[in-house]
Parts: structure tokens; sequence; C-alpha cells
């Protein structure tokens, strides 16, 4: 669950892709993201309009054979409030993962480092509060802090686990904004193509939403609905788009799902450009230990 407005830092630009991501890449998409990564067009180029900035990236891409390689299979929340917390804990376990098998983090830890930062004793918060915690904590492994079916706000982890938990630190994650959070918009065309570019280049995207109070499929497909029909709020995290002319904004995001017995599904662009209230990303910028291919 999302609680309150998160704090500000300034919007850094993507990054490369982390190394052997198998996504939908093409010649032209690849040229497209490594001259546009920087804050500004060179001199003398006219800025793309949207449409043209869309077609060049991949038709499609899918991160979820890279996260079956690595081991890190989706979990469930259970009946605790903790959507957004297992969303960066996966996005970080994405980040520091590596052959043969990645690491399976602590979402218990990541909780009790976000309220030791904040000062509070909540069960869940927003992606900036989560953050926080791990700049100053750091984040275990799940066997050194187990989930618990119950939040337990007395739960400490032991020095040892302190410890351990810092070290990851060290490993040079960045966190990047696509848009900040704000419950009363939902995303710009701008947001959509940076989220798609941001999956091209084989990073995960944490999404935060106002969520159908009662949820309706057609098939694997979340369907819409309107404002007074949603509420704030739930998270999950993107981890791949197609087109779909089929679908309301002609295409659809694959999201990975811990709530309501870790249904994953796809998400209608319009969906997504309506109740979407923030997004963000994370990547291993400094790790030397990375492994060459995954």
């Amino acid at each position: 669950m999302q609680r309150t407005v998160p704090r500000t830092t300034p919007v850094k630009p993507l990054r490369p892709t982390p190394a052997g991501f198998t996504g939908c890449f093409s010649l032209a998409g690849a040229l497209f993201i490594a001259c546009s990564a920087g804050a500004a067009d060179p001199p003398g180029r006219p800025r793309q309009a949207p449409a043209e900035e869309s077609s060049a990236l991949p038709a499609a891409a899918d991160l979820r054979p890279v996260f079956d390689k690595l081991g890190l299979e989706r979990r469930k929340q259970g009946a605790r409030g903790t959507c957004s917390v297992f969303t960066v804990v996966a996005a970080l376990e994405f980040a520091l993962g590596r052959e043969p098998k990645a690491e399976r983090l602590s979402v218990e830890f990541l909780n009790w480092a976000a309220n030791q930062a904040g000062g509070s004793a909540n069960d869940g918060g927003f992606f900036s509060e989560m953050w926080e915690g791990f700049e100053a904590y750091g984040i275990c492994t799940e066997d050194e802090m187990p989930y618990r079916a119950g939040f337990q706000p007395a739960d400490t982890p032991s020095p040892q686990v302190l410890l351990s938990a810092k070290a990851r630190l060290q490993r040079g994650l960045s966190r990047h904004w696509i848009k900040r959070w704000d419950v009363t918009t939902g995303l710009a065309a701008s947001h959509l193509l940076d989220i798609r570019r941001t999956l091209s280049q084989g990073w995960p995207v944490c999404a935060g939403l106002r969520w159908p109070k009662r949820e309706s499929w057609q098939g694997d497909v979340l369907q819409m609905c309107g404002p007074e029909a949603v509420f704030d709020g739930h998270s999950v995290l993107l981890v791949g788009y197609k087109g779909d002319e089929s679908q309301p904004g002609a295409g659809v995001f694959i999201f990975r799902n811990t709530s309501n017995g870790g249904r994953d599904g796809l998400m209608p662009y319009a969906f997504a450009s309506a109740y979407i209230n923030d997004a963000m990303w994370i990547e291993a910028t400094r790790d030397k230990t990375r492994a060459p291919k995954r």
C-alpha cells in the first residue's frame, strides 16, 4: 500500500542494458536508445515526435525468461499490505542477479529498514521510503530475515544480519524515477514511452497505481474500469510489453503481482495511462562482481 507523499530527488538518465538481456531488440531500437539516453538531443537534430520515438523501440520485450533463468519466481504477500515492498525487492533482486541463481532478498528487512529510516511503524509504504531504507541499511537475504504471515513491528535484525545487509550497498545500485508519485494524475505519453524504453533496455519497472476495487479479467488481461471503481493503491512490477491493437491504448504491459494468489497478467496501456501514480526502476551501475552474461 502507498501512504504518504514521497520525498523527491533529481531524475537521472536511463542507463545501458544489463549484460545478457535477450529482449526483442532491433538495430534501429538499439541505435535509438544509444542516442536518446542523454538529457538533451544533439545540436542540430530535431526532437522526435512521440510516435517516431515509439516506432523506434522494439515491438515487444519480455523479461520473464531472465527472471526464470535467475531462479526469481514470483512471491506472494498474503494478507499483509506489503505489495510495494515486494515490488522494490523484486527490482533489487533482478538488478543484483547473477548466474547460476540470484539471491532471494528479505522483504521483511526492507520493510523494517524503511520504517527505521522514516521513523514510522507501517506495514508497507511508498517506493521512495523503501529506497531510503535500502540506502540507510542495505538489505539481507530472505533466509536471514524471513517474511512473516503477520506484521511484527518489534522484530529487529541481529548485528550479524545488519552487517550482511550493509555489504550490498557496495554493489552500486541506482534508483531512477520515470514518474514521481501523484495520485491525481496518470501517465503522460512520455511516461509510457519511458517505461517501454526502460523495459526494452532490460530493466523491470516498479509501478504504484490505483487498482480496481473489484478486479475484472478477460483471460490474462486486467479490464478497464472508471475512476469511481478504483482505490489507492497497489503496486506491481512491470516486466514487459507488447503491442495489441485490440486492447485499449493499442498495447499491454506484462506485470508481476504478489497479491491475489500471485497472479500475473497483462495491463492495457490505457489502464496504465489512467491509473499509474508513480514509476521507478533500479539498476546496478558499479557492481564489479556481476557475471558477464545472463
